[in-house]
């Protein structure tokens, strides 16, 4: 399975138009807050909430999570997956639909939502791609999915393969479970070797360049690409660098955040003392008041003369 987000959208008609619109390839599956029969009568219901917030322009939220042309799954078990989907990317209180679509060979499920809640707030689930790849990897684990583009172990009868092709499904099967969490072709190649694969490269002679990867397992070496085309040189370090994009991008979100709770500690700090100077100058100016007020109950007391 994988997820896919696209970026807040104008028109709730629109959406639910392209959605439900053509009932042979699509079917509303769940719906919360709409009606689910009629695509414009659902963009009705979303606009209603949308009004609490009119100054929003861009309420419409839209994702679609594809599974594995191999799997198949009965339309609860997908409910199931898009319920859990939903908390995990922070879109809760909410008004949605959840539609499958069969135009194309794999099954997959759209989700449209209300960026407005049911208390006229504003979801903001950014970093959205981020929340999004969490909760699918989460699903993946918990429900033994398959990450869309990868191979179909599960599937493959290994007593009729040949030694060479279960040496590569085995270095596929390594590098996969390797590669995340890996900053670099460093880390990877270190992780692999602790299974057994030696990671070569084929280099540039006059510029040093590398130009191709290979992984050799068992006395047998294979072209990272002749094992699967997500092992090429080139795809493995565009993942490793979008990884480390991530990386370096959370970093600099989390350094951001060290940075704003400390001016909030400062600004509270300072509002603290402000607060306290305040308070001790009232302090004195009652002490001074009271002093006054004294003096002059003093001046108006009346002198009684004695008679002689």
């Amino acid at each position: 399975m994988i997820g896919k987000y696209f970026p807040p959208a104008k028109s709730f008609l629109r959406q639910a138009r392209y959605l439900c619109q053509d009932q042979t390839r699509s079917q509303v599956l769940y719906q919360e807050g709409v009606r689910g029969h009629d695509y414009r009568l659902m963009a009705q219901d979303f606009e209603i909430i949308h009004q609490l917030r009119p100054g929003r322009s861009h309420p419409v939220y839209h994702s679609v999570l594809d599974f594995h042309p191999d799997e198949g799954w009965d339309d609860t078990k997908m409910v199931d997956i898009a319920l859990k989907y939903l908390p995990e990317i922070r879109m809760i209180n909410t008004q949605f639909a959840i539609v499958k679509h069969t135009d194309t060979p794999h099954t997959h499920m759209h989700i449209i939502a209300n960026r407005i809640d049911y208390n006229g707030n504003y979801i903001e689930n950014y970093p959205e791609i981020l929340n999004s790849n969490d909760a699918v990897r989460k699903l993946i684990r918990e429900y033994d999915l398959m990450p869309v583009g990868s191979k179909n172990l599960r599937q493959i009868n290994f007593d009729a393969l040949d030694d060479s092709e279960i040496r590569k499904y085995a270095i596929y099967r390594g590098v996969k479970e390797c590669l995340p969490g890996c900053r670099g072709l460093g880390e990877l190649e270190q992780k692999l070797l602790l299974l057994g694969i030696d990671t070569q490269y084929r280099i540039d002679k006059e510029t040093g360049q590398r130009l191709g990867i290979s992984f050799r397992y068992q006395n047998l070496a294979f072209r990272g690409g002749n094992v699967d085309p997500e092992l090429s040189l080139g795809r493995l370090e565009r993942a490793l660098g979008q990884r480390q994009e991530l990386s370096q991008w959370e970093n600099e979100k989390l350094a951001l955040r060290a940075t704003q709770v400390q001016q909030e500690r400062v600004l509270q700090e300072k509002e603290a003392m402000e607060q306290r100077l305040l308070l001790q100058r009232q302090e004195r100016e009652l002490r001074q008041q009271q002093k006054q007020d004294q003096r002059e109950s003093q001046r108006q007391v009346p002198q009684l003369r004695i008679q002689q």
